[in-house]
């Protein structure tokens, strides 16, 4: 009796001990697999970013503006070379149906591009650009670096928030290219680019409102979030001194392009800062067993 008795104890502290080895053991699988999607997730992020800036450059130079011919020239190589470098991670990115899309697109504007429709190509980077960041998405909420284990987004998860505000501000920059170049000076243009200036003043301080009043965050974070800020007032405002006069405009297509990309790269930076924290904490975490 007293030997069954201590037999089943033993079966069950082993039982347990057994558990508790499984859970560590996929708690540090999940932890390996973060880490990768986070190596992931800034490769695309740099795709992302040198995806929008060959837009607004190429529509640029498509709308007349021929001195950023050789800044586009530069960012094409730029991406071409990101997306080779993409072939590392094509196993775990082909599962995802966005991603599949992207090769074709980019070849499809090389081709369009030789063309005469300015416009057409603006909207297949749009595309583009869309895909990598539906891509970006899937990649985040699959590994949980959004929510991080909540209902809603968390504070560090806001680094996706914070390249939809990037996609936004680099709408805003091409067709603010494109009207500054005079040739895409249309009237359904300035609607559009006055369009996208009503969504950046209602979305594009959200993001970094959130992050400055968080007290794990606040301190870190105050200054690139006051600079983001500041060079999203100073886009506004030259937005709307193209609208005001967008047949002899203040700013240049390269002035304009200059002005705008200096936004953007403000928000990349906040997003950048996020991720890297992520990655420091999965990394403590993966230590730590």
């Amino acid at each position: 009796m007293v030997w069954s008795l201590l037999t089943g104890i033993g079966v069950l502290v082993g039982l347990l001990f057994a558990r508790a080895r499984h859970k560590r053991r996929a708690r540090r699988l999940q932890l390996e697999a973060r880490i990768r999607a986070l190596g992931q997730l800034r490769l695309l992020r740099e795709l992302l970013e040198q995806t929008q800036r060959h837009r607004g450059l190429c529509f640029g130079v498509m709308s007349g503006a021929h001195a950023l011919e050789s800044d586009r020239w530069t960012v094409h190589a730029h991406v071409t070379r990101l997306l080779e470098r993409t072939a590392t991670h094509r196993a775990n990115l082909v599962w995802h149906d966005a991603w599949r899309e992207v090769f074709p697109l980019w070849n499809q504007i090389e081709r369009e591009r030789q063309g005469e429709s300015p416009l057409k190509v603006l909207q297949l980077h749009h595309d583009l650009t869309e895909l990598i960041l539906a891509t970006i998405e899937e990649l985040g909420d699959r590994h949980d670096l959004i929510c991080l284990g909540g209902l809603a987004p968390q504070p560090e998860g806001l680094w996706l928030d914070l390249l939809k505000n990037a996609e936004l501000l680099g709408r805003a920059r091409a067709v603010g290219t494109g009207i500054a170049a005079r040739r895409q000076n249309s009237a359904s243009q300035q609607l559009e680019l006055e369009r996208l200036g009503q969504l950046i003043r209602e979305q594009l301080y959200l993001a970094p409102a959130q992050l400055s009043v968080e007290p794990m965050l606040r301190e870190s974070l105050a200054k690139p979030v006051r600079e983001a800020e500041d060079r999203v007032d100073a886009l506004l405002l030259a937005i709307e001194a193209l609208l005001r006069d967008s047949a002899n405009p203040a700013l240049g297509s390269m002035a304009f392009f200059k002005l705008a990309t200096q936004a953007v790269s403000a928000y990349y930076m906040l997003a950048d800062l996020l991720l890297e924290r992520l990655r420091l904490s999965t990394e403590s975490a993966l230590k730590q067993g």
